[in-house]
């Protein structure tokens, strides 16, 4: 993750990470993909009591969250995608900890950024205890407010949100079903988040769109989600 990502964690509001987090229980063995400067790593750490391991692609964010982890993979050995980091996780463990599988995998914001996310589902998933769980946060790109900026002929990637520059792949709630059900895991929670049109990075609203488009935008069922978050189980 880049230093864009280096934010406070706050536990105190609904957001991605302080829904995931409520869901771990204490003292759990977690996965966590992605870890940026390791605001959650340290919070599953000193409050949770869980031990961590960490998978991160930059090397210099990843190495903030390395006093928290038990394991850390990170820099190019840490590129989720690489097909030997998952092995390189599984080696380590082995010989140092004797343990290989999680209570819990943390997608946090991830999926998108990466080219292939369901092959890294698929891996991830054999990585599970039996009655483990992954738990991801993805934004709904069908969100009104970019609806609205589409029907005004625009498109514009951003820093941060829903059309994030980094951002390598797009999802609605029926297409990321599709590749969860591929992946042979199911969804057992959803808590998706909200966020009013007017309230989004986008600044626009139902009034620069025709009064029928704008009845049927705000009553689409999932025009306001800006995020999915929820837990998976393998079938």
């Amino acid at each position: 993750m880049k230093m864009t990502y280096n934010f406070e964690l706050d536990i105190t509001t609904r957001n991605s990470n302080s829904v995931i987090l409520k869901n771990i229980k204490t003292n759990s063995r977690v996965l966590e993909i992605g870890c940026a400067h390791g605001r959650m790593t340290k919070y599953l750490k000193e409050q949770l009591g869980c031990t961590i391991d960490i998978i991160e692609k930059n090397k210099n964010s990843g190495y903030h969250a390395t006093e928290y982890a038990r394991t850390s993979i990170l820099g190019t050995k840490g590129d989720i995608e690489n097909k030997f980091t998952i092995r390189r996780l599984l080696d380590a463990n082995k010989w140092q900890h004797n343990t290989s599988t999680y209570d819990y995998i943390i997608f946090a914001d991830v999926l998108e950024h990466l080219v292939d996310p369901d092959k890294v589902l698929i891996k991830c998933a054999k990585l599970l205890e039996t009655n483990g769980m992954i738990w991801i946060s993805v934004p709904n790109i069908s969100h009104n407010a970019v609806l609205i900026d589409l029907l005004q002929d625009k498109f514009e990637y951003r820093d941060l949100g829903l059309l994030d520059k980094t951002h390598l792949k797009f999802f609605t709630e029926d297409s990321l079903e599709k590749m969860i059900d591929k992946c042979g895991l199911k969804v057992v929670n959803k808590e998706d988040l909200y966020n009013a049109v007017e309230y989004t990075e986008f600044k626009n609203n139902y009034d620069q769109v025709p009064v029928a488009v704008s009845d049927y935008l705000r009553n689409r069922p999932n025009g306001e989600v800006y995020q999915f978050v929820w837990g998976l189980e393998k079938k």
